[in-house]
């Protein structure tokens, strides 16, 4: 009697490693769905080596239990599942670094809003998809409300410390109108000479007679040549001195412990400011001299007087041109009001930066209530003057 033998079973295709390189492929494809916002951006290593991991670790266990067809399928909703809660829950390729949430604007017109309902976050959520974000936040949030208060104390500072014009017995007189104190004079001056020095040498070919083992006669002489290119150097903008920059109601004088520099408002043709530095330009002069002040309240108050003297027709704050003193005095006020609505316009514009930064921490406290503190107390007081700095970004 003849007895059956079965086939033998044959071994899945997954099993294989041609299978297993299969897999491998498709579950970094997928994987590459909600890795590629992070991977672009060196302060992401951190996110996209946790992603890796679970890449790798989820391959092992498929090949390591031998789950075939079962485990891939099983392998890759979970990578689709992981992928459409990234997608949701951070938004693609965001920076998680102070400084670019200080120097990126945020539109406080546009709304922030977390999909998931709330407190439905939990902390593990929380570490792997939020908290890096958060802390950032929560950083430059404390660097916002520090700038914020320091600018609207700078702000007061510059309505107290802006000069009234007192023409004195002499109303033609040239007299000091602002006096700003531990001052550097910067100007841009020639840095090194490039020399590129090139040596070329030879010699006259051996031409003699051999007798025996040695040549007679026909030496060669050795020649060398060398050739030197020097490259003018770019001008350099460096600090040279350190002094007090004196307003007076014509001028703006550097006096300096090595340098004076001088400079009429009339001959003035452009005066740049910036946080606290300062330029001139002068119509005499073929080279800018500049000023950085020790705070950026005396450079406000350099800009509005310069600005005032522009308004004149001659230019002076003094008597001794056109202008009577109720214009130079109306010129000096206009010129302090309109310096104080720009400083206003800015502060206001951070502010609300401020707040549509701390509505974006709302919602992540929202959805991670035991993890995210409430940004409402660490919102700005409720009038300017109550401002206070804090090194804590939960106070």
């Amino acid at each position: 009697m003849a007895t059956s033998v079965s086939a033998p079973l044959q071994e899945p295709f997954l099993f294989k490693p041609t299978g297993r390189a299969l897999l491998m492929v498709l579950a970094i494809l997928s994987g590459g769905y909600f890795l590629a916002p992070f991977v672009g951006s060196a302060r992401r290593a951190a996110k996209t080596g946790q992603y890796l991991f679970t890449l790798i670790f989820g391959l092992w266990i498929i090949w390591h239990f031998h789950m075939g067809m079962q485990g891939a399928l099983t392998f890759a909703i979970v990578l689709t599942l992981m992928a459409l809660f990234t997608q949701k829950l951070v938004p693609p390729a965001i920076e998680t670094s102070v400084a670019h949430q200080l120097q990126t604007g945020v539109d406080p017109t546009s709304t922030f809003t977390l999909p998931e309902a709330d407190a439905s976050g939990n902390a593990i959520t929380y570490f792997f998809k939020a908290k890096a974000q958060v802390e950032v936040l929560q950083k430059a949030q404390v660097a916002r409300r520090n700038g914020l208060s320091a600018f609207y104390s700078d702000m007061q500072a510059f309505q107290a410390k802006f000069p009234a014009l007192a023409l004195g017995d002499d109303p033609d007189a040239e007299i000091t109108v602002f006096n700003a104190e531990n001052c550097d004079l910067f100007e841009p001056r020639k840095g090194p000479t490039v020399t590129n020095r090139e040596t070329t040498s030879g010699a006259r070919p051996f031409v003699g007679t051999k007798v025996g083992p040695i040549f007679v006669g026909g030496s060669g002489r050795s020649t060398s040549h060398s050739t030197s290119v020097s490259t003018p150097a770019e001008d350099i903008v460096q600090v040279v001195d350190s002094g007090n920059l004196v307003i007076t109601s014509r001028s703006a004088s550097f006096v300096g412990s090595k340098y004076t520099r001088h400079s009429d408002f009339k001959t003035l043709i452009a005066v740049n400011g910036e946080d606290a530095h300062m330029t001139f330009a002068d119509s005499k002069k073929t080279s800018i001299w500049g000023i950085s002040f020790s705070n950026r309240v005396d450079m406000w108050i350099v800009n509005a007087i310069v600005g005032a003297a522009d308004d004149l027709s001659d230019r002076r704050l003094d008597t001794s041109g056109k202008a009577t003193d109720v214009e130079i005095a109306h010129a000096l006020t206009k010129a302090c009001e309109e310096t104080n609505k720009m400083l206003r316009e800015f502060y206001l514009a951070a502010n609300a930066q401020f707040d549509a930064v701390n509505a974006q921490l709302g919602e992540y406290h929202r959805v991670f209530p035991n993890q995210v503190s409430d940004p409402r107390a660490n919102q700005k007081a409720a009038t300017l003057d109550e401002l206070t700095s804090t090194n804590d970004p939960n106070a």
